[in-house]
């Protein structure tokens, strides 16, 4: 039993494919059939029920847990030895926060700190949930709350709060009218834009894009871009577009009967004992400060 038998039979569980965990991997099926094998004599007989389906057998299940574990425990060790001799952690964040969170305090960092190697990784949830389970990372912001089953049960360091404003460009917001119903702007608006912002997309979000006449989702720049041609209107987290709605470029628009729209995430320190390096707790103090200045820090628990 070594480790990249482990390594290829967690990530053949993740991926639900002996053919997709070898691309993953870089390696060919070939060889993560004969890991495989070769785990499985270890382990005393078979870990999947080969099929149309790849599925844990009873002994895979009950054996999936101490391999996790196992490669937890090595990866974790293989960071705390580079962080010693290098000064080196990583950083991974939600897209979204990149400007007007992350950025700022990122740079401060590496001005008190300019021997240090700090990487950021940005991304959706679920790549960052990955990365976190691989422990890769020694801080990530993520959204909240977390329910990703490949991460075990996560206490925030953190836990940030935004709200996300309707908006559009002024002339289509004075099209709309103050004060409109929900009907009202989509019978006006041409587009409504909408993006990956959380794990589950609430429910009102869902309604208007039944009620709008056409749906997008997409990244921010392309949403961004529609919304100040007057093509369409979208909801925006309040620290990206504050300062447009108080000059005038953008608009806000408050339907009566659109509930308050919040976008939640959370700084979670990416092991155990991750946020008591001096390093990492200093990263995620900046953060936490940058969050309190912008207005939407909910709760610092560290």
């Amino acid at each position: 039993m070594d480790v990249d038998q482990l390594r290829s039979f967690d990530r053949i569980v993740r991926d639900g494919s002996f053919t997709k965990a070898a691309a993953r991997l870089n390696v060919t099926q070939a060889t993560i059939s004969m890991r495989i094998k070769a785990l499985e004599n270890a382990a005393g007989g078979p870990l999947f029920a080969r099929g149309r389906q790849v599925a844990l057998t009873e002994r895979g299940a009950a054996f999936l847990p101490y391999a996790r574990r196992i490669l937890s425990t090595l990866v974790e060790s293989e960071e705390a030895m580079r962080s010693m001799d290098r000064g080196h952690l990583t950083l991974a964040t939600l897209r979204s926060v990149v400007p007007t969170l992350v950025t700022p305090p990122v740079s401060d960092f590496l001005a008190a700190h300019p021997q240090v190697a700090l990487d950021v990784e940005e991304g959706r949830h679920r790549d960052i949930a990955e990365w976190l389970h691989d422990r890769r990372v020694e801080l990530a912001i993520i959204a909240w709350p977390n329910v990703d089953p490949l991460l075990d049960p996560l206490q925030p360091l953190a836990l940030f709060s935004e709200k996300a404003r309707l908006v559009a460009a002024p002339a289509l917001a004075a099209a709309i009218g103050p004060a409109p119903t929900l009907d009202r702007v989509f019978e006006i608006a041409p587009r409504f834009v909408t993006h990956l912002w959380w794990q589950v997309t609430p429910e009102a979000i869902l309604a208007m894009n039944r009620r709008a006449r056409t749906t997008s989702l997409m990244p921010l720049e392309p949403s961004r871009a529609l919304i100040d041609a007057g093509a369409a209107v979208g909801h925006l987290l309040a620290p990206q577009v504050d300062a447009d709605i108080a000059s005038g470029r953008l608009a806000e628009i408050e339907p009566v009967d659109m509930p308050p729209m919040t976008r939640r995430s959370a700084l979670v320190a990416g092991f155990a004992g991750a946020a008591e390096r001096p390093l990492v707790a200093d990263l995620a103090a900046r953060l936490v400060a940058r969050a309190e200045a912008l207005h939407i820090l909910e709760a610092d628990r560290r």
